[in-house]
């Protein structure tokens, strides 16, 4: 199996290799102060009333058979996202809320069964850096909480439960380095090449114009608006109007403009990113769970110290080309206060060392592979931080794609091949586990 991943691997890099494009930095692109909010409501509801009445004769008799049906189903989901990007400070939040109810109610149990459910959820994560030196030295502090409410009964089979969770967490860390999102730079260049090749363009922008250019991009991405129709005349204008103060354009055609629209509209949806960080941090984290419908052994509780020192690289090795890696190690120690159910141990640890690599190419805007690895050390324990007996080697091999190879074929897919193996002890050494998982999407136009 090895050598047929590597057979696989060496056969993609000699497809997408082909020809490079002229070399950019995009390593060089710093985002300017910018601040990209979203709110998000969907609510729906969904309702049934049936009311059937029949008559049934037989041997001189007449028999009335009525039925009712009532349901009702409800679905209100709120979404808020924050970023904002500046020299002092980099913020991203994202909450949810979530609701679900249902009701059903039948005169008679052999078309269903009596019951109300409700679900609410609510999701609520910000994680700040704040710089605070120009060698890029930061503070890191990361607030969560997760808290849910469920509730069930089933009238005809009188079964029913009553949960109620909170899961409140705080980290808190600092480090070095700092990761910026480039795919703008990266945006300004594809709309300039567009140009090129449609024959349009009559001259090249120097490096500070095309930061310029990225600039202007990311600035008009992340304006507010209601109406995306218009917020997108009012992109293009702007995006036109540089151009033309530039000189680039030549002829302002249909040509032109076909490749402004679509090149605006599809040709940053790749992320990419570029910077390198070291970080610590310590997150103190609270579970509380509670069956509300006994009143008796009811309650669990726990909390757990999270620490993670990792260290991250994203190199962006030219406009088609992405190298990210990850090298860290984390230790979880969690102390359970009190438990449900026996047989659960008053303690666990959980150490692990990893390293991620992944390999990205990105020949156009429709096209895209991906390579990745890791592997893994793990210990698992309930006695002492580190046991000698239960230690787990893990390599993960990952690979996808999206091949636009015309406009009537497209190819998809993604492959992982999972190896889990016991190391150290004699009595896991000859315990493993092996998973390959496999999509392969293609899709072809006839007519």
């Amino acid at each position: 199996m090895k050598r047929y991943l590597l057979l696989f691997s060496l056969l993609l890099a000699s497809l997408v290799s082909g020809s490079q494009t002229v070399k950019y930095d995009l390593s060089k692109y710093k985002l300017p102060d910018i601040k990209r909010h979203q709110m998000d409501l969907n609510v729906n509801s969904q309702g049934r009333n049936l009311s059937s009445q029949y008559y049934y004769e037989y041997e001189n008799q007449t028999d009335t058979f009525k039925r009712r049906e009532n349901t009702f189903r409800g679905v209100g989901n709120l979404s808020y996202s924050f970023y904002r990007n500046s020299e002092k400070i980099q913020s991203d939040i994202n909450s949810i809320l979530y609701g679900y109810y249902s009701k059903a109610d039948y005169n008679n149990p052999s078309f269903g069964n009596d019951q109300t459910d409700f679900n609410s959820f609510l999701y609520f994560k910000y994680d700040v850096k704040y710089f605070l030196t120009p060698a890029n030295w930061f503070i890191n502090v990361v607030p969560k909480i997760e808290t849910s409410y469920n509730h069930y009964n089933q009238y005809t089979s009188g079964s029913e439960y009553e949960n109620l969770n909170a899961s409140p967490a705080i980290g808190i860390g600092g480090g070095k380095g700092r990761i910026e999102q480039v795919q703008d730079l990266r945006h300004a260049i594809l709309l300039v090449e567009e140009f090129q090749k449609r024959g349009v363009s009559k001259g090249v922008l120097t490096e500070q114009e095309i930061l310029e250019f990225a600039s202007l991009i990311s600035e008009l991405k992340n304006q507010r608006f209601f109406d995306a129709r218009k917020q997108k005349e009012k992109e293009l204008v702007a995006l036109d109007s540089f151009l033309v103060e530039k000189g680039i354009v030549e002829d302002k055609n249909i040509l032109y403009y076909a490749g402004l629209e679509d090149i605006w509209s599809y040709g940053g949806l790749q992320t990419r990113e570029s910077g390198k960080q070291l970080f610590f941090s310590v997150t103190p984290d609270y579970n509380y769970l509670k069956n509300l419908y006994t009143t008796e052994n009811n309650i669990s509780e726990d909390w757990s110290l999270f620490y993670n020192l990792a260290y991250i690289s994203k190199k962006p090795l030219s406009v088609k080309w992405q190298t990210d890696y990850y090298l860290g190690i984390i230790h979880r120690s969690t102390y359970r206060l009190r438990q449900q159910y026996e047989g659960i141990p008053e303690q666990s640890f959980f150490s692990e060392i990893y390293l991620n690599s992944q390999i990205g190419y990105y020949p156009n805007t429709r096209t895209n592979f991906n390579v990745s690895g890791k592997l893994n050390l793990a210990n698992n324990s309930e006695e002492k931080i580190l046991d000698e007996e239960n230690y787990g080697l893990r390599f993960i091999f990952s690979t996808s794609g999206y091949y636009y190879i015309s406009e009537k074929l497209r190819l998809g897919y993604s492959i992982q091949y999972d190896i889990l193996k016991g190391v150290f002890s004699s009595e896991t050494q000859n315990n493993y586990e092996k998973y390959l998982n496999y999509n392969i999407n293609l899709n072809y136009a006839i007519f």
